[in-house]
């Protein structure tokens, strides 16, 4: 029997790399499929994966897409890179296509990460199965397709995802993509879409659409990130001086960072509670923020007046390794801006939240950690739009405190389903292996 050929691109930024990289390996492992890797160069050079592998039947091609350095400065840098990752992508993988059609394995599907539809087009001009590889949970892509489908959604407005409710222009490019998206899969004789989640997380949201089949392959945790130049002692050390479920974990990801004000809200409510911190702010300046275009200023600048007493309290430091904080056993909590890796992070690790969403899909997240999954409490913020300290620290306290009890046991228990659906031979292991089987009897 033919070994299947899977050529897998992905956007290049870090939050659809890691689950993209763990789909891949773990299909290979599961299914014994070759994986072919493709993304942005800028990828490897910045080393957020290596270009060697000691993975059988694992490789990677890298394309330029005009920014190999990474650095994106503002919006139309954005923009130019949205459109050079279609044109230079689309000839990358249609060349490598078109170079492996007669060899010993040739392509046989073709799976893209959320935002790159381009990649529908150049499946379709080889005749190709493909599906999308959907980085945000199931209950998030039922919200899109009830949307663009003109079906009433009982969510509130604080509730969907920011692409159907702000204004701002990367708001509405990722609205015009999910769009897309919808419109090609209405396209497809037999559409599925491979979702980062499990089956007994989202077992309704999973079934909801009739003529969709939604195939959960989760949950794509990231490996334990580990580089020589980042020395994490210091920080798992103090991680190793606390008490069991003592410490607060502070992080807002990679893309979103906070404006002056709300930094400055969230430093004086961590002062306030005297409860030992741990807080990741990276020395970027914003690239995602409350006003269009950020700020210039670094995170780290706009606490400069709160460093002392913010380090008499905790710890503040420019990276760890997410998976290993949330693993130890001194955290007791994840102030998180839900983000669908961090979200499910916490829920595959057993660790309850506090959730404070800004964009994208993170309001979703956050309604389903609060409402159905019971395992955090949600800020709430004032007319303007900020967080305030005391609202802040009611939610640290939650958390913490007596309420934190419960959320623990209901994180405890997602904890357990999470690790009989991703264990060998479970719920996400059969679901990728009906895939590939679908892709060799239906499709070829």
């Amino acid at each position: 029997m033919a070994t299947q050929h899977i050529l897998l691109v992905t956007h290049p930024l870090h939050g659809h790399v890691n689950p993209s990289l763990r789909f891949a390996r773990r299909l290979i492992k599961t299914t014994g499929a070759r994986v072919t890797f493709a993304t942005s160069l800028s990828v490897f050079n910045r080393s957020m994966i290596s270009n060697q592998t000691d993975q059988t039947n694992l490789s990677f091609l890298p394309f330029s897409d005009g920014f190999d350095d990474g650095r994106i400065s503002n919006a139309q840098d954005r923009q130019n890179r949205f459109k050079n990752l279609k044109l230079y992508g689309d000839k990358a993988l249609s060349e490598f296509i078109e170079a492996n059609r007669d060899g010993d394995s040739p392509v046989t599907c073709l799976v893209y990460s959320f935002l790159l539809n381009w990649a529908t087009k150049v499946a379709r001009r080889f005749q190709l199965p493909c599906a999308p590889l959907w980085i945000q949970p199931a209950s998030v892509f039922n919200v899109y397709y009830n949307h663009f489908n003109e079906d009433i959604t009982s969510l509130e407005v604080r509730d969907l995802p920011s692409f159907l409710t702000s204004s701002k222009d990367t708001d509405k490019a990722g609205h015009a993509k999910c769009q897309e998206l919808m419109e090609f899969l209405k396209e497809e004789t037999n559409p599925k879409v491979l979702i980062n989640t499990f089956d007994s997380l989202e077992e309704e949201a999973l079934k909801a659409i009739p003529n969709i089949r939604m195939v959960a392959v989760g949950p794509l945790l990231s490996e334990p990130e580990k580089s020589v130049s980042r020395d994490e002692s210091s920080y798992s050390r103090w991680l190793d001086s606390k008490t069991e479920s003592s410490v607060i974990y502070v992080c807002f990801g990679t893309m979103v960072e906070l404006s002056k004000k709300q930094i400055v809200e969230l430093a004086r409510a961590l002062i306030e509670a005297k409860t030992p911190f741990l807080w990741v702010i990276t020395n970027k300046p914003n690239r995602i923020s409350g006003t269009e275009g950020g700020e210039e200023e670094m995170e780290i600048e706009k606490i400069a007046g709160l460093r002392e007493q913010l380090d008499e309290v905790g710890m503040i430091v420019s990276w760890c390794s997410q998976v290993e904080v949330l693993r130890h056993r001194a955290v007791g909590c994840f102030v998180t801006h839900c983000g669908w890796n961090s979200t499910l992070e916490s829920l595959v690790l057993g660790v309850p939240v506090v959730a404070f969403p800004m964009w994208s899909d993170q309001p979703t997240n956050a309604k389903l950690l609060e409402d159905s999954w019971r395992t955090g409490v949600r800020v709430r913020e004032n007319k303007e739009g900020l967080v305030e300290a005391g609202e802040i620290r009611r939610c640290l306290e939650e958390v913490m405190g007596e309420k934190g009890e419960e959320l623990r046991e209901n994180a405890e228990k997602w904890k357990r389903l999470a690790f009989e659906a991703g264990r060998e031979g479970g719920s996400s292991d059969k679901s990728m292996k009906a895939f590939v089987d679908e892709i060799r009897g239906d499709f070829v």
